[in-house]
């Protein structure tokens, strides 16, 4: 499978999912959630908390703490990266999401101290609030370094960010059809 396969199969495999647990309702709960369904792309997962108008990373997947160098279960969404600008509008995919109950991709880029551009796609999926859980939102992250040689450890940690493009995404066509996209304007960095 090639690389643009593999990363659409990892985000196609989060739509179908969450689309089958909410069944009729707009969106599903955390407590539909069994991340035994979901196994094969647990390691580019990530759950968002909603707390006070804040967001908090829950859990965090082995590849998004590679990436990052480092697990942030607990911290607070967007800490290490700059600018705030930036944050705030990862945060606002998160909000968009939660408000339209509806999944949105994301295409960003960050550099690390170094300088080394890494271009980053998303699937943010809402979680409805239930009697034991406050909002949230699950999603696949998946990177691409954007040079021949990958950096050492902790390449997202404490980087600059840069939103390129958000999508409300209503198909798990569409989605596809974005990642490929994304991984197409990934590779003329």
């Amino acid at each position: 499978m090639s690389l643009s396969g593999l990363l659409a199969s990892h985000h196609s495999d989060l739509y179908t999912y969450w689309n089958a647990v909410r069944g009729t309702r707009a969106m599903p709960s955390r407590c539909d959630i069994d991340p035994t369904d979901i196994f094969r792309i647990l390691p580019f997962v990530g759950l968002i908390e909603r707390r006070e108008g804040c967001y908090f990373w829950r859990l965090i997947g082995t590849a998004i703490v590679e990436h990052f160098g480092r697990d942030m279960t607990g911290e607070h969404y967007g800490v290490r990266v700059s600018p705030r600008a930036f944050v705030a509008e990862t945060t606002a995919t998160f909000d968009a999401a939660l408000e339209r109950e509806t999944p949105f991709f994301d295409e960003f880029i960050y550099r690390s101290l170094r300088g080394a551009p890494h271009a980053v796609c998303r699937l943010v999926c809402p979680l409805a609030a239930d009697e034991t859980h406050p909002p949230m939102l699950i999603h696949t992250r998946v990177h691409r370094y954007c040079s021949e040689v990958p950096q050492p450890s902790c390449v997202a940690d404490q980087s600059w960010g840069e939103l390129k493009n958000r999508w409300q995404i209503s198909s798990r066509d569409e989605l596809e059809r974005r990642t490929k996209e994304w991984d197409r304007s990934a590779s003329d960095l």
